[in-house]
């Protein structure tokens, strides 16, 4: 695959409001907040979700980078850009929760990634997205890295709702001979075609993203999880991408913002067979990043403290926008707090009225996306911590601290934008 796709100073205010239980709790509906579910008029929308790895909040066009992309820029200038919004600060937390709108605190993913070498995987008792998402009638595809654990059959991509998956299951590897390693003596071949090894595999992510676009029936939703490694290490890429890039002195600072324009180009090559497609003027197309940049691996956060691997602001505050020709409005910023763990009422939301198998820790957003609609803090008696972040005037954000006095299933955490410190 040598082309295309590289892959606080703080207030706290409790207030009561109705609780769905939290997210192992009783069955709850994914429009509970916002009062929106699928839009009006419309059949179930195509939703494509493109998570990408390690790029720096700094590390995009419209964010006043030295990195060329102008295909992302333009999708977000054409969409809701989202600059309240906050993922984990490693890998496998962040898909986690996008998987199932659960905080990794239940899903026991909350001490670090899942490593080659571990009998982990993502809760099976735990419906996944596309599992939900199956049920409402969608096709179900995944594109990429899947890092949510391997250890069985039945944690696997086509174990957990996808009906085909082709890519890589460990958290990284080498972009064009997919070796991938947990520590010297333990190396292995990890590019998948569901549960098999694809040995004899040529060609790159759009270009299998093309095709399944192209034989997809348009009156069938679909769900695309495209989730590529870029920009993660090892830094590799094909070369044409470097040479926008030769002023750059620092070396791995250039192939990593090669491999976002190798990313960027690739991006449009799928949102162009979306349009050809005919599938285009009536989907959802979510971008997110996973986690904040590495420093030390090319990748910038600035204005903000800190990096990947960090609670800093660098490390959780994540590059995100949604485009898509259905939205009421378009051409804005959205300051409204957005955490990654709201995709997944969301998009069960706009698929139709699908009632939750358990309690969510996800908010259903589309209304405050798409209309600006504050209603969906409006629910049923719930203990609701507002944090009220402290932000120096040289852009560090004071961490809040740890805090367990209140059970898990009885708060609901949200953050404000940030007021500077006195």
């Amino acid at each position: 695959m040598r082309e295309g796709i590289c892959l606080v100073c703080f207030l706290l205010l409790v207030l009561v409001l109705p609780s769905d239980r939290g997210c192992l709790g009783e069955a709850s509906s994914p429009d509970e907040g916002t009062g929106t579910g699928r839009i009006k008029g419309q059949t179930p929308p195509h939703l494509i979700f493109i998570m990408v790895d390690d790029q720096g909040y700094g590390d995009i066009g419209y964010h006043g980078s030295d990195i060329h992309t102008p295909v992302l820029d333009q999708l977000a200038a054409e969409g809701v850009k989202l600059e309240n919004y906050y993922v984990q600060p490693i890998c496998s937390p962040s898909r986690s929760q996008l998987m199932t709108g659960c905080y990794q605190i239940h899903t026991g993913l909350q001490h670090s990634i899942i490593r080659p070498r571990q009998p982990l995987c993502l809760p099976l008792h735990i419906p996944t997205l596309p599992e939900r998402l199956a049920e409402a009638g969608y096709a179900t595809h995944m594109v990429g890295k899947w890092h949510l654990g391997f250890c069985r059959q039945s944690c696997l991509p086509m174990g957990r709702g996808f009906q085909s998956f082709l890519g890589t299951l460990t958290g990284s590897g080498d972009h064009f001979s997919y070796q991938s390693c947990d520590g010297a003596e333990a190396c292995g071949f990890d590019l998948h075609d569901g549960d098999k090894p694809a040995w004899e595999m040529t060609g790159n992510y759009s270009t299998l993203v093309k095709q399944i676009l192209r034989s997809h029936d348009p009156q069938k939703p679909l769900f695309l999880y495209l989730s590529l490694q870029a920009a993660h290490t090892p830094l590799q890429v094909p070369i044409h991408f470097l040479h926008p890039y030769d002023s750059q002195g620092n070396r791995v600072r250039r192939h990593y913002s090669a491999m976002l324009s190798c990313l960027d180009d690739g991006i449009g090559e799928v949102v162009q067979e979306l349009k050809t497609s005919g599938l285009y003027q009536n989907s959802v197309l979510i971008y997110s990043s996973d986690n904040g940049g590495q420093p030390l691996s090319g990748g910038s956060n600035w204005p903000l403290r800190g990096g990947k691997g960090t609670y800093w602001e660098g490390g959780i505050r994540a590059v995100g926008f949604v485009h898509s020709p259905l939205m009421k409005r378009k051409g804005v910023v959205s300051r409204a707090l957005i955490h990654v763990s709201d995709w997944y009422p969301t998009l069960l939301g706009l698929a139709g009225d699908l009632p939750s198998h358990h309690g969510l820790d996800g908010h259903n957003v589309w209304g405050t996306i798409s209309e600006e609609d504050p209603l969906w803090m409006r629910q049923t008696p719930k203990a609701v911590v507002f944090v009220i972040q402290c932000v120096t005037s040289d852009h560090h954000t004071v961490p809040i601290p740890y805090s367990s006095d209140l059970p898990a299933d009885a708060i609901s955490v949200f953050w404000t934008d940030g007021i500077k410190c006195s």
